[in-house]
């Protein structure tokens, strides 16, 4: 994961934020050098009738495998097929931009969102998972970081921004039992 880690440091270290195109399609340009494949929009389920997806920003894979992946339901009334194993899958990344006024709670709330849609797939559990967030200079979200990634943080300053990086082995491992805000409390 340190290496995947590394990549996406690189890359922010490379951009200037555009509001008008996704963080992740920004980070994804500024990829050099990397030892590893990265695909953006990468879908990881998909409905039985194709009427939704479920897409990661980016996965991050060993190999470059050309092979369409497949999708498969656990059982048969279930709603979403999701994504079969390959060798190749490393890593999940997903990418958060929240502007000046957001709050903690909202962060968290977006955070959680995520990685419980993500352990909903179980190839996608298993594989190791980052999450970017873009926030202001004057939000301090070490307390969240924290509490789900433990020791596995890292803080990328720009001007007026920074990044929050946050990552797990396996996303399966992140602790989602504990809260920084009661999920029952309205906003």
């Amino acid at each position: 994961m340190i290496e995947t880690v590394a990549d996406i440091i690189k890359a922010l270290n490379k951009i200037v934020p555009n509001v008008h195109e996704p963080l992740h399609h920004t980070v994804y340009n500024a990829l050099e050098d990397s030892t590893s494949v990265w695909r953006k929009d990468y879908t990881i389920a998909v409905a039985k009738d194709d009427s939704k997806t479920k897409v990661s920003n980016l996965i991050v894979c060993n190999s470059l495998d050309e092979t369409a992946q497949t999708f498969k339901v656990k059982r048969e009334h279930d709603f979403w097929k999701k994504l079969d194993p390959r060798a190749d899958y490393k890593a999940v990344v997903e990418f958060s931009f929240f502007s000046h006024d957001v709050n903690i709670c909202d962060i968290e709330s977006i955070g959680r969102d995520i990685m419980r849609s993500r352990k909903e797939v179980p190839t996608v559990a298993a594989l190791g998972f980052v999450w970017v967030v873009h926030v202001d200079n004057n939000i301090n979200i070490d307390t969240l970081f924290q509490l789900y990634f433990k020791e596995n943080i890292l803080t990328v300053n720009h001007e007026e921004s920074k990044y929050y990086i946050g990552w797990a082995d396996k996303l399966k491992d992140v602790d989602m039992r504990n809260f920084i805000c009661n999920p029952a409390v309205k906003r």
